[in-house]
Order: C-alpha cells, then sequence, then structure tokens
C-alpha cells in the first residue's frame, strides 16, 4: 500500500516492509532537510543629532574619536552601553553620547514660503491677483520668483523619480513681451478669441514671476488642449498643490477665470494657500470671492 505523509515533501522511493511472516514492499517519501525562511530583521529605530557629535571607538570619552557627525543628521540604533548608544554613520560603527541624539519622528514634508506681498498690485487675502480686472503696472519687472523657482525644481525632481519629465517651458514674461504676444494673437485669430486664451499687457500672471506654463517630454503638447490627456498633465493636477502650486485655469471654469482650460498654466502661492484652495476645490476667483 502506499503510505501518505502529508506534512512530508520529498521523492517517492520502493522500500521493504517486514510484517510479521510476510514481506511487503512499500513507497515512503525520501526524505530530505528544507530550510526555514529567514525572519526579516526590524529596522533600527532612528535617531537624530541634536548637536555636532563624535563617534567614538568605544562607550566613552577614553575611547578614540572616528569622525564627527553634523547636526541633524538621521543615524541608527544598534544598541546601548550605559549612556552610550553605538550606531553607524558613514559605513563607520561606533559610540555616541545619548544626550547628543534624540529619537527622530517621522519626516515631515517640505513647506514652500508664501511670496513676498512688498510688490505692486492687488492683494486679497495676502494673495497678489492678476487677472481680467486686476492689473500690473508697466514698469513692474521683477523677474522669475526664486521661491518658485525653487519649487518647480523640487517638483521637477519628485516628478523624475515617477518616471515624469517636467520642463518649464514658459515663466516670467515682461510687460513689453507680451504686449507682443497678445498683439499677435489678435493678428492672427481677433481680439474675441485672442481674449480667451491670451492676457493683455499688464494682465498676465506671468509678468509677476509666480506663474509656470509647465510641459512633458511631448513638446506637440506643450500649451495645447492635447496636455490634458498626458500622464505629466494627470501628475500635476494630483501632486502640484504639495510644491505650493495651483492650476490656475481649471476645466469648465471659463466664466470664472475669463480664460479657458490651461492644464499647464500653474501659479505659485505658497503651500499653505495651494493646499487650500486646492481642497476647496474652487479656483482661485471663486476662493477669494472676487470677480475674473
Amino acid at each position: 500500500m502506499k503510505m501518505k505523509y502529508p506534512w512530508i515533501k520529498g521523492i517517492i522511493v520502493s522500500v521493504v516492509l517486514v510484517l510479521g511472516l510476510g514481506i511487503f514492499p512499500v513507497q515512503l517519501p525520501f526524505l530530505h532537510m528544507t530550510h526555514a525562511t529567514p525572519v526579516a530583521k526590524a529596522a533600527a529605530p532612528k535617531y537624530v543629532t541634536t548637536a555636532n557629535v563624535h563617534l567614538r571607538k568605544g562607550p566613552g570619552t577614553k575611547y578614540s574619536v572616528i569622525l564627527t557627525i553634523p547636526k541633524g543628521k538621521r543615524i541608527p540604533y544598534l544598541k546601548k552601553n550605559g549612556s552610550w548608544i553605538q550606531t553607524k554613520y558613514k559605513g563607520k560603527t561606533g559610540y555616541v553620547s545619548s544626550q547628543y541624539i534624540k529619537k527622530a519622528g517621522k519626516s515631515s514634508p517640505a513647506s514652500y514660503a508664501a511670496p513676498s506681498t512688498k510688490t505692486p498690485g492687488t492683494y486679497v487675502k495676502g494673495i497678489l491677483v492678476v487677472n481680467k480686472k486686476h492689473r500690473l503696472p508697466s514698469s513692474y519687472n521683477p523677474g522669475e520668483n526664486k521661491q518658485a523657482r525653487k519649487a518647480v525644481n523640487a517638483m521637477t525632481a519628485k516628478a523624475k523619480k515617477a518616471n515624469i519629465r517636467l520642463t518649464a517651458f514658459s515663466t516670467f514674461r515682461s510687460y513689453d513681451r507680451q504686449r507682443v504676444l497678445y498683439n499677435n494673437y489678435v493678428a492672427s485669430h481677433g481680439t474675441k478669441q485672442a481674449d480667451r486664451f491670451s492676457a493683455r499687457p499688464g494682465y498676465s500672471e506671468h509678468q509677476t514671476g509666480l506663474a509656470f506654463d509647465i510641459g512633458g517630454a511631448n513638446s506637440k503638447h506643450w500649451a495645447e488642449d492635447s496636455f490634458a490627456n498626458t500622464k505629466e498633465a494627470k501628475w500635476l493636477a494630483k501632486h502640484a498643490h504639495e510644491f505650493g502650486f495651483i492650476i490656475r485655469y481649471p476645466k469648465g471654469k471659463e466664466k470664472v477665470t475669463g480664460y479657458q482650460y490651461e492644464p499647464w498654466h500653474l501659479r505659485y502661492l505658497g503651500s499653505k494657500n495651494a493646499k487650500k484652495v486646492k481642497k476647496s476645490g474652487k479656483t482661485l476667483e471663486e476662493y477669494l470671492n472676487i470677480k475674473g
């Protein structure tokens, strides 16, 4: 007969079993050793240095210094020896005094400050408003806002990790540059149509230095309706507010903003304001209760 051993895995081989007066051939599994699945080691708790601290060869000041760990560095907790903690930094293992470290909390997301309000223009709730009803002086020529550019660079780097390539293809525009662009659009499309997608000089957010037109890997979609269907546009719609930006002219809101849908046109407000506008689901005009 066949004897079953469901708890043992192996190759079936024939053996002879002697029972009383008879000899019976039977099959038994060929036993072999199996290796237990290794248990994953728990991650070492993280600590952060509260000052520049010496990493020493042993748990005490009598031991020589291996190197100095700068303030604010995250280090792993390996074990404790009195008031000294064994840790590892830059491939070197040693001890640091526990009085110069603290348990690390969860990393906070980066925060991007709101732009300065010490610039010309109309401000509502601390936000500079530039639209068809509110203009900037023709002499205002600030260039690209440094805070906004820093946020764009961070956003581009974050997107790259998700295999998304972003390019800021149009940023600051002077009053004179906007005048040339607008007049060209009027000449080719007529005033009524041009006003739907191009700002008149003095009424463009690009003159603030806070507006960035963002495109993806394929430049044929830049500033085109087709950009809305790209993975880059979808990523921006989901993540732009994390870096202090809003999609300034949302779909279906032309009567509110005065401009047709532009999924590529981002306006920098800073993290706090951008998150509030995003959460509200409103346009900037609706959020600030102003006319566009």
